[in-house]
C-alpha cells in the first residue's frame, strides 16, 4: 500500500444525515470527529463487534458492499424513517451493525458515509459529492475529488470498502501491511479490497497540501 495514503487517511465523517439510534438503548446524535459530539463509547470499536457485523451479512446486495433490494440484515441502527432504515440495512449491513453494537466516532461515521452514499433519497439527505469520504488534511479534499471522484464514490457506495477505512484503519488503527490485523481485515471485508486498492492507487497520484 502507498505510504502517502496511510498518512493521509484520517477521514472526517460527512455531516448531513439524521441522528443514528442504536436499536438497543439508543445513542445520541453525532456530528463527526471534527468539532462534533460523539455518542456512546468514545470512538473505540472492538474486533468482536466487527466480526459480529460481518457474520450478520447475508447473500443480499448489502453484503456484497452496496446496492438496494431487500434488507440484508437487521443492523439495530434505526433511522428516522422505515425507508431509510431498510435501505441502510440492505446496503450497509457491516458498518451499520458495527455502529449499533459499538457506537463511536469512526463506527458511526462509517455507517453514515455508507448510508448517505447509498440511501440519500430514502433518508432525505442531499447526495454527497464524490461519495462524501473526506481526507485529512481537509485541504486535500478538492484535489482528491478532482482526480479520484469515481474511486472515492465507488468506495463510499461499498459497505465493505467503507468498513476497511472506518472500521479497520480509523477505528482499530490497523494500517495496510500491518500484520496480522490487515490480512484479517481483508478477509472480513474482501468485497471491498479491490475498490480500496483503486482508491489507494489514485490518491497516491494526488498532490495537495
Amino acid at each position: 500500500m502507498k505510504t502517502r495514503w496511510i498518512l493521509a487517511l484520517t477521514l472526517a465523517p460527512i455531516v448531513g444525515c439524521g441522528d443514528d439510534t442504536a436499536g438497543s438503548g439508543g445513542t445520541g446524535p453525532t456530528t463527526g470527529a471534527s468539532g462534533g459530539s460523539d455518542p456512546g463509547s468514545g470512538g473505540s470499536s472492538t474486533s468482536s463487534a466487527t466480526t459480529s457485523a460481518a457474520s450478520t451479512t447475508s447473500a443480499g446486495p448489502g453484503g456484497a458492499g452496496g446496492g438496494g433490494g431487500a434488507a440484508a440484515c437487521d443492523s439495530g441502527l434505526t433511522q428516522a424513517s422505515e425507508a431509510c432504515t431498510t435501505c441502510q440495512d440492505a446496503s450497509c449491513c457491516l458498518t451499520a451493525t458495527a455502529a449499533a453494537e459499538a457506537p463511536g466516532t469512526w463506527t458511526t461515521s462509517g455507517a453514515k458515509i455508507c448510508r448517505e452514499a447509498n440511501c440519500a433519497t430514502e433518508c432525505g439527505v442531499p447526495e454527497p459529492e464524490c461519495g462524501g469520504i473526506q481526507p485529512s488534511p481537509a485541504s486535500c479534499t478538492d484535489e482528491l475529488y478532482a482526480s479520484c471522484c469515481a474511486e472515492v464514490t465507488a468506495c463510499a457506495q461499498s459497505d465493505a470498502c467503507v468498513a476497511i477505512i472506518y472500521l479497520c484503519i480509523d477505528d482499530q488503527g490497523c494500517f495496510p501491511g500491518q500484520e496480522p490485523c490487515w490480512s484479517e481485515c481483508l478477509a472480513l471485508y474482501a468485497d471491498g479490497a479491490d475498490l480500496f486498492d483503486s482508491l489507494d492507487a489514485c490518491f497516491a497520484t494526488v498532490t495537495c497540501g
